[in-house]
């Protein structure tokens, strides 16, 4: 019986152990490979722009307010 006792007290200590580390640059490998993902969706999106024309849609007119624009819109005071 006291093997197994022995044996229960080690699994229980193998298991309470953490997880270990990763191993070095590790961490520098994940952020080259997220910034060459990153790096071929910018081309590739400005690769779609480049192919798109530009005349499909027509330039939308906003009219522009300066601030401190005093006009008579909405004012009959004036």
């Amino acid at each position: 019986m006291a093997i197994w006792s022995e044996m229960r007290g080690i699994v229980r200590w193998l298991l309470r152990r953490p997880e270990p580390p990763p191993p070095p640059g590790t961490g520098q490998v994940i952020q080259a490979a997220e910034q060459a993902a990153a790096r071929r969706q910018i081309l590739a999106d400005a690769q779609a722009a480049r192919t798109t024309p530009q005349h499909c849609q027509p330039p939308e007119n906003v009219p522009t307010v300066a601030l401190g624009d005093e006009t008579t819109h909405g004012r009959a005071d004036r």
